[in-house]
């Protein structure tokens, strides 16, 4: 299992952009994140993979945070 629970980020120390996101994903399922360009597709993905650290962490691999 991997995902988000209650993620908030901001680009800026004030700014939220994504407050409070839970998502999750199990073994053998498939995600499709699809938007406007802009609206933070990459960010989740940059957040479940650690690669930008959120205000609040909660990213989730195998069951743990």
């Amino acid at each position: 299992m991997i995902g988000l629970e209650q993620v908030s980020f901001g680009y800026g120390e004030k700014q939220e952009t994504l407050s409070q996101v839970s998502a999750t994903v199990a073994r053998g399922e498939c995600v499709l994140l699809c938007g406007a360009s802009g609206c933070g597709k990459t960010t989740v993905t940059k957040l479940i993979n650690g690669l930008i650290p959120a205000f609040t962490p909660g990213a989730v691999w195998k069951g743990r945070v």
